[in-house]
């Protein structure tokens, strides 16, 4: 396929982030925050924004004389750091490319893009992993429906509030134990267990839970820019789903030619971290306290 790397570079870095995006499991069921192309000078941290808060004041309907209270809004942020470079590298002959290549989505980015999403998918497992963990919630492995019970009371009691999104990442026993549980003791009729959404990871222990909220963990993903020596390169950022609770996904694709080597060279990198976030919660008096692994709780139910 002589002209594999003729493409729009634009809907070439496109494709690429969607496919990344496209295999995402824990990654998907945490925030994040992305970016295309930004501002060089500005370091490594990314700065997360807390919301400010402000309180509400009372005064009596026919009082003409105490005069109004005003308040400032005073905002605080969460940095997170880029410490990884993640990439791949293929390296194309000219007989891969006249002969061998017929669908370059298929058989160079596609292979690319999964090897990037395992690294993320690796990243994400670990910082849930890193959750320091509770010993105030039993588990039973005939009961399991019981342990999120218990999980959803600690995590309104930090503070989450009662239209927060649930969700619940759990190891292969475990979930083992929830489809095998008795009615009414492991998955509720909405496909829900207490109001979590459940999703099995083999990265996690088997025997793990970990009960969040999305904004509890972030993935934090920069697309490098592309350098100024580079035939044909793009960095993008764009929707991996077609829903409105999509995530998006960031990433620079970069295909140019080693003429010492007499080869094609596709590059897919992004720079990315995923870091635990502390809870933000709003005490309805104009202060938003951070509560640390407020947003998350996690049960060894091995121990």
């Amino acid at each position: 396929m002589a002209n594999a790397f003729q493409h729009d570079i634009s809907n070439v870095a496109t494709v690429a982030a969607k496919l990344v995006g496209a295999d995402f499991n824990l990654a998907s069921l945490i925030s994040n925050d992305v970016a295309a192309d930004f501002a060089p000078g500005k370091g490594a941290t990314i700065r997360i924004t807390v919301p400010a808060a402000i309180p509400t004041r009372s005064r009596g309907i026919y009082d003409r004389t105490t005069p109004l209270v005003a308040d400032e809004l005073t905002e605080q942020g969460i940095d997170v750091k880029l410490e990884s470079h993640l990439y791949n590298m293929a390296i194309l002959s000219e007989g891969d490319l006249s002969l061998s290549i017929l669908d370059y989505s298929r058989q160079v980015l596609r292979p690319q893009t999964r090897a990037i999403a395992a690294k993320v998918e690796a990243l994400v497992a670990t910082t849930l992993s890193a959750t320091p963990a509770t010993t105030d919630i039993t588990y039973n492995g005939a009961t399991p429906a019981k342990t999120f019970t218990a999980a959803r009371r600690v995590l309104r009691d930090n503070g989450v509030s009662t239209d927060a999104r649930l969700v619940a990442a759990v190891g292969s026993t475990v979930y083992g134990d929830l489809l095998d549980a008795p009615t009414g003791q492991g998955f509720d009729a909405d496909g829900k267990v207490r109001g979590f959404e459940v999703v099995e990871s083999t990265r996690l222990a088997s025997d793990d839970i970990v009960a969040f909220v999305p904004h509890a963990f972030t993935l934090v993903a920069r697309a490098p820019m592309v350098p100024r020596g580079a035939a044909h390169g793009a960095s993008i950022t764009t929707p991996v789903g077609d829903d409105a609770r999509s995530m998006s996904f960031a990433c620079r694709v970069i295909n140019d030619y080693d003429a010492g080597i007499a080869a094609d060279r596709s590059l897919v990198s992004v720079f990315a971290a995923v870091a635990a976030l502390p809870l933000a919660v709003d005490r309805e008096n104009g202060t938003v306290d951070l509560v640390e692994h407020g947003g998350a709780v996690r049960i060894q139910t091995g121990v």
